[in-house]
Formats: C-alpha cells, structure tokens, sequence
C-alpha cells in the first residue's frame, strides 16, 4: 500500500507541474496544456480506484505491471495519456526555450 501512496504524491507532483507549465506558457497554450494534464492526472487517479476497488492491484509493482502489459485498457490508456500530454507540454517548453520567446 506504500506504493500506491508513492504514486498518490507522483500524481500530485504531475498537478504542481500542471500549474508550473500554466504560467510558463502564455494564455491560450498554458491554460490548454494544463487542463490535458491534470484531465488525464484524474483519469488515472480514478482509474487506478476502480482497479484497486476491483483487487486488480495491491502494490505499486503490480500498477506497472498491469500498464506495461495491457491488463486493464483503462490503466493503460489513462497512463500513456498522461505521458503524452507531459511530453506534449515538454516539448513545447524547450521549443520555447530554445527561442527565446
């Protein structure tokens, strides 16, 4: 269960860098980026209830297990979601960087 409390505390970091990434970027593109992680923070939050809820998952190593093998389509596409719109936001940070602007 101490594992799972890791992840609670990994998804709450994911919504601090949520709002980080709000006020790096200026308006329309901080404020989009924002809500495609913290939507996809509280799909895998409530996905990852469901399975706890359902006995799918006891320990943290059974969440990564359970991903990266596909056991749960709704684990699976919540945490490849999340990622994609943390690396979207990244992504778009660096470009930004890298210009100057």
């Amino acid at each position: 269960m101490k594992g799972i409390l890791l992840f609670a505390v990994l998804l709450l970091a994911i919504c601090v860098t949520s709002l980080a990434v709000n006020a790096a970027l200026p308006s329309p593109d901080g404020a989009l980026f924002a809500i495609a992680i913290l939507v996809s923070a509280a799909f895998t939050a409530v996905t990852l209830c469901i399975e706890l809820c359902e006995g799918r998952i006891n320990d943290m190593r059974e969440v990564m297990n359970v991903i990266e093998t596909g056991r749960s389509w709704r684990l699976t596409l919540a945490a490849y979601g999340l990622g994609c719109s943390l690396a979207a936001a990244a992504t778009v940070l660096v470009y930004r960087g890298l210009l100057g602007s």
